[in-house]
């Protein structure tokens, strides 16, 4: 029997050697096709467990994805596309290729687990079908799916140490979190590392059913990042000053807590690393908590602060909290939602958070927006508005709904350029676009200098602020009363003149100025600007070129590149505007005749024979060679 065993032993290390010969020939660096190149044919076998961790990691992401969810939202909040029970099944397939596909797996398997209800694919029908015709169990109750996987959890997590300290984030679905309070309390229990986990309503009102739950999760999970407190909580609320449990947390709600004001205050300067906080439902609750007082906690500083149903909070008591150095510079994100902040007064929050980049405001107004002078919204650091403005149902129906006037003094901020940054714009008015498109035509001189203005200088200034417009692409969402999804406009500036270069409505052709040259001007008669801009000066039929005076002149006139000025001193320019359905203006072909005329907006700047279409002895050239039919026909409908 020794004998055969060295021979067989001695065959197997004879067939090892040459299949080590074979994969270097075929995979070795030496490898030569005959033709003089050398490099390597294929493949090795065992290439995927060469992948480095990163890159293992990232392809089980995809295979995976809620593994990457790692935000404080309950587990209808954050669902993602496709099955994720099948999702994490298929993760699970994969620990168990290689210990070291393994590692990376159940890194991320158990970091982020979800315990959903049902499958969301066809494989859910097949799984109900398989349960209702088990033989021993005929009539038996229906088993309960999500709660046999909590209890598999529990039981994994109990059993092995290092897979419940990698436990961050724990999602259930409702039921079963409301259902299997015992379970969540026993899984909790070995879970050191845990953030985040779904807990049933009672937990938040102090509820006895409740009290395991919430004693091991005070006891055993010290770094809660999100909790919330409700009306019968306050006892409960009160151990995080007093006791300093979950001293990390970084999300706050406060729904309909009895608690006044300065106990809030002293329960909330205690959290260092409080950075959201959303407070509903507590109309006591005034303008003394952002109160400042020497030798007691000040309201802290946060990155996202969102009140509901806040009647007694008024404005004054918002930038008393934002005019603090540490509280303006950090706030990023407010959400007022039936508050006592009028929309009226939105203006002087904006001045006083110089940081904010999302703004919403709920309200229901019964009483149109103030007559008086009210200064417009300016920020420049906004970049998301939910200006949500609805009409009481009292007033829904009368001719003219107050709603529509603050969104008229929305459409006039964004038309003064008054936000720059802004990009997403959410509104409850269902023509709000089309206000927004279709702009009032602006004076094109209001930049002019005072002395050729004919208006005040004040009003000068302020039709120039107007007449900026837009200049960002704008994304707007409407949606009316009786609407259910939102609608999406994007609203384009215009990109400049010239055939192709257009946004969401046509920028606005020259608009005349009337006798905007005094009428004794020495050069007002052979005036003409061409498209580039340059002044030009010619007399006659065309002689000679630009001298000083014309220079002065450009510079005080400032002038679009659009204007030419007709032969007569002082003359009136004539102008025709059609609306083209977009906002701006048709060009409309008019008398060439006439010594007044100017030049279309679609090449109507012609030189040839060396003339230039406005000149004082250029009438002939120009009806020459001027725009023909064709072009004409263009620029009106174009």
């Amino acid at each position: 029997m020794g004998f055969f065993k060295h021979i067989r032993s001695k065959s197997k290390q004879q067939q090892q050697q040459r299949q080590q010969q074979q994969d270097q020939d075929r995979y070795g660096p030496g490898y030569d096709d005959g033709f003089g190149r050398t490099g390597f044919r294929g493949f090795p076998s065992n290439l995927a467990a060469r992948l480095p961790t990163a890159v293992l990691d990232n392809i089980f992401r995809y295979v995976c994805p809620h593994v990457e969810d790692r935000s404080y939202l309950t587990a209808e909040e954050s669902m993602v596309d496709g099955c994720m029970l099948c999702d994490m099944r298929d993760l699970a397939h994969c620990s168990l290729v290689c210990r070291r596909w393994n590692e990376v797996a159940m890194n991320l398997l158990y970091s982020s687990v979800r315990i959903d209800a049902v499958h969301y694919c066809e494989r859910e029908a097949e799984l109900a079908e398989k349960r209702k015709h088990r033989f021993f169990e005929r009539n038996a109750d229906p088993r309960d799916a999500p709660r046999a996987r909590l209890a598999l959890f529990c039981q994994t997590v109990r059993a092995r140490d290092h897979l419940a300290r990698r436990v961050l984030v724990l999602k259930l679905a409702y039921m079963t979190r409301e259902v299997c309070k015992a379970d969540l309390a026993r899984t909790v229990s070995v879970l050191p590392n845990l953030q985040y986990v779904d807990l049933p309503e009672g937990f938040f009102a102090d509820d006895n059913s409740c009290t395991t739950l919430r004693t091991e999760l005070q006891a055993r999970c010290p770094d809660i990042r999100r909790m919330k407190y409700t009306a019968g909580g306050e006892h409960m609320f009160t151990y995080l000053s007093t006791r300093r449990t979950w001293q990390s947390l970084e999300v706050l709600e406060l729904a309909a807590l009895n608690a006044e004001p300065a106990m809030l205050v002293r329960v909330l300067g205690s959290l260092l690393t409080l950075h959201e906080l959303k407070m509903s439902d507590m109309s006591w609750v005034d303008d003394t908590l952002f109160d400042t007082i020497p030798g007691y906690p000040s309201f802290p500083p946060l990155h996202k602060l969102s009140l509901e149903n806040m009647s007694s909070l008024s404005a004054s008591g918002l930038v008393t909290y934002l005019s603090r150095p540490e509280t303006r510079e950090v706030l990023s994100s407010l959400t007022l939602r039936d508050t006592d902040i009028h929309p009226a007064s939105l203006h002087s929050i904006l001045a006083q958070a110089p940081y904010l980049t999302h703004l919403s405001i709920i309200e229901t107004v019964s009483r149109s927006f103030p007559s008086d002078s009210v200064p417009l919204m300016a920020s420049t650091s906004l970049v998301a508005l939910h200006y949500e403005i609805m009409s009481a149902r009292s007033m829904a129906q009368s001719m003219q709904p107050p709603s529509k006037s603050y969104y008229a003094y929305l459409a006039q901020s964004l038309h003064a350029n008054a936000l720059p940054s802004l990009r997403a714009l959410y509104v409850r008015d269902a023509d709000f676009p089309e206000t927004l498109i279709l702009e009032p035509p602006r004076p094109g001189f209001a930049q002019m200098d005072d002395h050729y203005n004919p208006m005040s200088s004040a009003a000068g200034r302020a039709g120039a602020a107007a007449a900026r417009g837009f200049t960002q692409e704008l994304e707007v969402y409407s949606k009316g009363l009786d609407e259910l999804e939102w609608n999406f406009t994007c609203v384009s500036p215009p990109t400049g003149p010239g055939p192709g270069n257009r946004g969401s409505y046509t920028p606005q052709r020259p608009i005349s100025a009337y006798k905007f040259l005094e009428a004794g001007h020495p050069d007002a008669a052979n005036v003409f600007l061409n498209p580039s801009g340059d002044a030009n000066m010619r007399s006659g039929g065309g002689g000679g070129l630009v001298g000083p005076s014309m220079t002065t002149l450009e510079n005080r006139l400032s002038l679009p590149p659009g204007w030419a000025v007709g032969a007569g001193a002082g003359d009136a320019r004539k102008s025709v505007l059609v609306g083209n359905g977009f906002g701006g203006f048709l060009a409309v072909p008019v008398d060439e005749s006439q010594a007044g005329k100017r030049p279309g907006s679609a090449g109507s700047w012609r030189n040839s024979g060396g003339d230039a279409l406005g000149g004082s002895g250029g009438g002939g050239a120009d009806k020459k060679h001027g725009r023909g039919k064709s072009e004409s026909r263009r620029d009106l409908w174009r």
